[in-house]
């Protein structure tokens, strides 16, 4: 990790995060249920769900901003303990700008994982831009570290234990789930939606 990265990590307090190709593979799936319903399933890797589990059980809150709507979101988000879901949000860099003032943290406390072009604001806004292998080109180049692996495949698990190693807490997460004194955190989800515009 470079000094900009560890520094970063030290200081950070909050993590927001995109899902399709970050915490997805980006593939979209819909089934339709027997009142007709069309209903969206997104893939998630539990590696990265643990990820973080463990950055909130280390004092950093979490949350995702999402351009799309699917319920499954609120489940996902609700079963890491994640403090805020933003939904149908173009405006991402505004949402964290909003998730700051509502946790008492700086913009330069913040950090971002995206792969596509619509991140570019919102990671040039967060202190700590991050980024997966399977990024566009734009993104990679704004990201302070980009993993090596793919989204929905152990991308933001990588991403965690990279933030937590440079916090000097990995260890210590090691050990207390070895220990079986771990405390998996919970919050009371706070949820925003119908297109964040602010």
């Amino acid at each position: 990790m470079n000094q900009a990265f560890i520094q970063k990590a030290k200081n950070l307090k909050l993590l927001l995060t995109d899902i399709d190709g970050v915490m997805t593979d980006s593939k979209l799936v819909w089934y339709t249920d027997s009142t007709g319903h069309h209903i969206e399933v997104k893939n998630f890797e539990s590696l990265d769900g643990m990820g973080m589990i463990f950055l909130r059980a280390c004092g950093i809150r979490t949350g995702i901003i999402s351009r799309g709507s699917a319920p499954v979101l609120q489940h996902w988000a609700k079963l890491l303990g994640m403090d805020i879901l933003y939904y149908s949000t173009l405006n991402k860099s505004a949402a964290l700008l909003d998730a700051c003032a509502r946790f008492g943290a700086k913009p330069e406390e913040a950090a971002f994982i995206g792969d596509d072009i619509i991140d570019l604001g919102v990671l040039k806004t967060a202190g700590l831009p991050l980024s997966v292998v399977n990024g566009v080109e734009e993104v990679k180049r704004v990201a302070l570290y980009t993993s090596p692996k793919h989204g929905g495949f152990g991308a933001v698990r990588d991403i965690c234990e990279q933030i937590l190693k440079a916090r000097g807490q990995w260890d210590e997460v090691v050990r207390s789930v070895e220990e079986g004194t771990f405390q998996d955190p919970k919050s009371q989800l706070l949820i925003v939606k119908n297109d964040w515009k602010k």
